[in-house]
């Protein structure tokens, strides 16, 4: 997708990745691509092993290596992963993080330019209307915008009003389309992105590495406990996208904003977690929300 002059070195790459503890020196040739499936790895690919609900991902650390892989990132140590059975050739960099999701969303971020910081980003989560509201949002910006806009819901992609598949899934796609959309959108002369963040999306770190500049929840009730396993689980990961709003990138001129349900009070209740770590962080006064 990138020339080779276009594409970052690995070092280059990896410098988004903190902390992290290195074991062999990276190589300075161009990435690739950054993957978490090593059935796509192809020579100068970064493979991602994430640990997945009913597979590791550190099982198939040898296949990316086999397949070309120029570096490894994974949560487990080498001595871990030898006790595994699984040993990394001493000529294959392997990079340690805490959080494998957080590190695959960064890295595609940066490997495509952060293409969120080119534009006005408005997430939208909640537990219903999410897909309406971006869609609402997408028609009413597209006409402030001379059609400049586009969205990523649990439904498809468009980009100035063009369809682009995201697959078959009911969530939020994951961080490696996430950010090859947003890239798509950027290199369209996109002013606008709206992105659709579900709780399992936002737990699972699809949008890290989104630099947003506004929050939108549309309500919270007590869904998708299944998975999250309590509601104070299901609302820590609502929280997500106001930390993503606060610690995002500076852009210039731009104002960060945070839209609630006034009728909904659960609503307000992950912004007033995500504001107390941020005061207690800070020192300041608490606000009311």
């Amino acid at each position: 997708m990138f020339s080779a002059q276009d594409r970052p070195s690995l070092p280059e790459l990896l410098a988004v990745l903190e902390p992290m503890e290195t074991h062999a020196p990276p190589s300075v040739q161009p990435v690739g691509q950054v993957t978490a499936d090593s059935r796509t790895v192809q020579p100068g690919d970064v493979f991602v092993a994430v640990p997945g609900l009913r597979v590791d991902g550190h099982r198939f650390i040898p296949a990316a290596v086999e397949a070309g892989a120029s570096a490894v990132v994974g949560e487990r140590s080498p001595a871990e992963l030898a006790a595994d059975g699984l040993h990394l050739p001493a000529r294959t960099p392997y990079i340690q993080v805490p959080d494998t999701r957080e590190a695959l969303a960064r890295l595609c971020a940066a490997l495509y330019g952060f293409p969120s910081r080119s534009m006005t980003v408005i997430g939208v989560t909640g537990t219903d209307g999410k897909t309406t509201t971006c869609t609402l949002l997408e028609s009413i910006l597209a006409q402030a915008a001379d059609g400049a806009v586009g969205v990523i819901t649990t439904v498809g992609a468009r980009i100035r009003g063009e369809e682009r598949p995201t697959g078959l899934h009911v969530t939020t796609p994951d961080a490696p389309q996430v950010q090859t959309f947003l890239a798509a959108m950027r290199d369209a002369g996109c002013r606008y992105a709206i992105v659709e963040s579900t709780s399992h999306g936002l737990d699972q770190r699809r949008v890290a590495g989104v630099d947003f500049d506004a929050a939108v929840v549309t309500n919270i009730t007590h869904e998708h406990l299944d998975y999250h396993g309590s509601y104070e689980a299901y609302r820590a990961a609502k929280a997500r996208l106001f930390r993503a709003l606060f610690h995002g990138e500076e852009k210039p001129g731009a104002r960060r904003l945070a839209v609630l349900n006034r009728d909904d009070p659960g609503s307000y209740e992950p912004l007033r977690q995500v504001l107390a770590e941020e005061q207690t962080r800070a020192g300041a006064p608490p606000v009311q929300v």
